[in-house]
């Protein structure tokens, strides 16, 4: 007897294409068709993510046995390959996955599915081998005794069944039948069709004249394939259930689509990074970090991974273990993973894109400017538009006018909205030569103590019109010692604290374990970068080279950071984030105000008791804590915390500007209409408008305090080039 289909049975719907004529058979499903030479990539896409999963399951069960990861290849980039190379392309993984001889058989039929793949002429005969695909992978999971490490469920399990495996074929001389009829459903009429069917959230069918597969999907997912991808992968985390073998494969349709060029996100619907202090769930985000793969098949599978975390694409491999001078210390990614990370993380999480260092030409940096801006805003600008809530930027190798330049030329050049940023990395191992601020002889300052780096990075990145500051201490060994120990505790508060006082966002990466994830929630930092070979995939220590992905870890770190978050102190420093925001916005009232260097002063100096008598006694501190923490609309929240009181501090400057009260009742006025109809991008627009942008500049004018300011807004014009 035939076993159910994984392109799963009894199906009829219209075919929703150019091709399909008369009337819609199903007005509750969706449909779009893929013709054969499509469908054949999309096929050998596919084949190679089972090769490459079984291989990882053997890597993971080796490793977890005892044995030492060993790797001498670079993990593994896209190329366009032809078809007398494909089987020999795919025939390298199959001989490293099943090496040993127990596994002749496997390796065999393995070997002959891609044969059979490779000469396949119809779309029916490629479903054909894509179930044996299929059943190679049951088998082969448990002949490795890897199947707690394969990202699937059998097609037949029930939400929340941990049993995995995939399963299922189809009765070809059924289908063959079946397509004497244009339109007719790629069914099995069999006692197991009969059976309900599996819980896939695609359906499949083949039409004729031309010949094309025809995937089927509820009308709630939208009428867009793209899209109802996006929200298949959302409703299999809401189902806590790996995807069947059917969405699998409509997975591997929606990158093809992606690859075509299509884009179904819109970038003001993506997650963003959210407001310092403000954020949800947490103040610290861990910032998951992998090349690609391991987000699409390990982070993005539960919701409870992307909880306070970012989903951030960047290549962390060095291969040899190359000095920074040879090779960066992490690299810019695909685009087309990072597309694949985007359409299975939807707006779950923020997703980040790691741009590096300044490319050179002709090693001149005047000469090479119109090339590396234009390069690198094109390279961010496509990540903006897939949806990214931030561009990481290196200062690797460059003066500090040329920094500032660099971003200025980069923030004036790139598409994108005011909830996407651009942040700025700056290497505390990098001596940086000062030309802003020379010696009293002229001469350029050269900076090279940590920290005189580190607070310089605050105020280049507020001079170069950028929205996030990020410290960096990768070094030329690998892995890196952990930054918050090279720092320190105190030394990193004092940083993040600068950066939030004048708008800035922050960041710091490298080397981080289990263990470093306490201090680096205690300094308040809004982001923690957690990848490479510390925690997050497997390294040879000898080649350099990566291994899989270790998704199973992040539950350990997520408790390493929600326990220091709930702490005194990490409950202390979350106030003082939010009290730091509030100062650079002028919400704050006096009162708020003056706890703010106290607390500040408890936190670093780790005087629990002074910090939980603030954080319950002190009225402004219960003020502060009770309010809502901002969502997707930051500007909704700031003009909320403006109009909480009569008299916040950014009041004060209303005194130095004519006709000033009057201008003040005003905008009062004016941000409570825009708040009732929680209007995010007019209140940012509203922001850069007259008086909100003078009452900003009086009120810090009565600070005198800092001339670098994050946040403002500034024209874009053509100018001479690195002016």
């Amino acid at each position: 007897m035939s076993s159910p289909s994984v392109f799963s049975p009894n199906i009829s719907s219209t075919l929703s294409s150019a091709y399909a004529k008369g009337p819609v058979e199903n007005p509750n499903e969706n449909s779009y068709s893929l013709h054969g030479g499509n469908f054949r990539s999309v096929a050998f896409s596919a084949v190679q993510s089972v090769l490459f999963l079984l291989r990882i399951a053997k890597w993971k069960v080796a490793y977890y046995g005892g044995n030492k990861f060993d790797r001498g290849q670079q993990l593994p980039y896209f190329s366009r390959v032809p078809d007398d190379r494909l089987q020999e392309a795919l025939d390298e993984i199959i001989k490293e996955t099943f090496d040993d001889p127990k596994y002749e058989l496997l390796r065999t039929q393995a070997s002959g599915v891609i044969s059979r793949l490779l000469s396949a002429k119809t779309v029916t005969t490629t479903i054909a081998a894509l179930n044996e695909v299929a059943l190679l992978h049951s088998s082969a999971v448990e002949a490795l005794g890897g199947r707690e490490y394969t990202p699937f469920s059998t097609s037949s399990s029930a939400p929340g069944t941990p049993h995995r495996g995939l399963t299922g074929k189809i009765d070809l001389v059924e289908a063959d039948r079946l397509l004497a009829s244009e339109l007719a459903p790629m069914s099995i009429i069999t006692d197991s069709a009969k059976k309900p069917s599996p819980p896939s959230h695609f359906t499949y069918r083949v039409a004729r004249n031309p010949e094309r597969l025809v995937i089927s999907w509820p009308t709630a997912y939208g009428n867009d394939f793209l899209k109802a991808t996006v929200k298949v992968a959302d409703v299999l985390r809401t189902e806590r259930r790996d995807p069947p073998f059917a969405d699998f494969i409509a997975f591997h349709i929606g990158y093809h689509l992606l690859h075509q060029g299509q884009n179904p996100f819109n970038p003001l619907e993506a997650r963003f990074l959210g407001t310092v202090g403000f954020r949800r769930d947490t103040q610290t985000y861990v910032s998951l970090t992998d090349p690609g793969d391991g987000h699409v098949f390990g982070t993005t599978r539960k919701t409870r991974w992307m909880r306070g975390a970012i989903v951030h694409v960047e290549h962390l491999e060095r291969p040899q273990n190359l000095t920074r001078d040879s090779i960066e210390s992490y690299r810019i990614p695909s685009i087309v993973d990072f597309a694949r990370t985007r359409l299975h993380t939807g707006s779950e999480a923020p997703n980040t894109y790691f741009v590096g260092r300044a490319l050179k030409d002709s090693g001149e940096f005047g000469f090479d400017f119109i090339k590396v801006v234009n390069t690198t805003s094109a390279a961010a600008t496509g990540a903006y538009q897939l949806g990214a809530a931030e561009c990481k930027v290196a200062m690797d190798g460059l003066k500090t006018s040329q920094m500032v330049a660099y971003m200025r030329g980069l923030a004036g050049h790139a598409l994108r909205n005011h909830r996407q940023y651009f942040s700025a990395a700056f290497n505390l191992n990098h001596p940086i030569v000062d030309d802003l601020r020379p010696n009293e002889d002229g001469t350029p300052r050269v900076l090279s103590e940590q920290m005189d780096i580190g607070r310089r990075a605050v105020e280049l990145a507020a001079l170069g019109h950028f929205d996030k500051v990020t410290w960096d201490g990768a070094a030329d060994s690998y892995p890196s010692e952990c930054i918050i120990l090279q720092l320190g505790f105190q030394n990193a508060l004092e940083l993040v604290h600068r950066a939030h006082s004048v708008g800035l966002t922050t960041y710091m990466s490298a080397g981080f374990k289990f263990h470093n994830i306490q201090d680096a929630v205690l300094s308040g930092v809004d982001g923690i970068g957690i990848g490479g070979a510390q925690i997050l995939r497997y390294m040879d220590s000898v080649s350099g080279m990566h291994g899989p992905y270790t998704e199973e870890h992040i539950d350990k770190i997520t408790v390493a950071r929600d326990n220091a978050a709930n702490s005194v102190r990490g409950r202390g420093v979350h106030l003082l984030a939010r009290l730091d925001q509030m100062y650079f916005e002028g919400s704050l009232t006096e009162t708020e105000n003056s706890i703010r260097e106290p607390l500040y002063e408890a936190l670093y100096n780790k005087d629990e008791d002074d910090i939980q008598r603030i954080l319950c006694d002190e009225e402004g501190a219960l003020t502060v804590a009770a309010i809502p923490q901002d969502g997707e609309r930051p500007w909704v929240g700031r003009a909320k915390r403006l109009l909480r009181e009569e008299s916040p501090v950014l009041k004060k400057g209303i005194w130095s500007i004519e006709n000033g009260e009057a201008l003040w009742d005003d905008f009062v006025r004016s941000l409570q209409i825009l708040v009732d109809t929680e209007d995010d991008v007019g209140l940012h627009a509203y922001s850069q408008s007259e008086p909100w942008k003078s009452f900003r500049k009086a009120y810090r004018a009565t600070l005198g305090e800092s001339k670098f300011w994050g946040g403002e807004n500034r024209v874009v014009l053509k100018i001479t080039p690195y002016s």
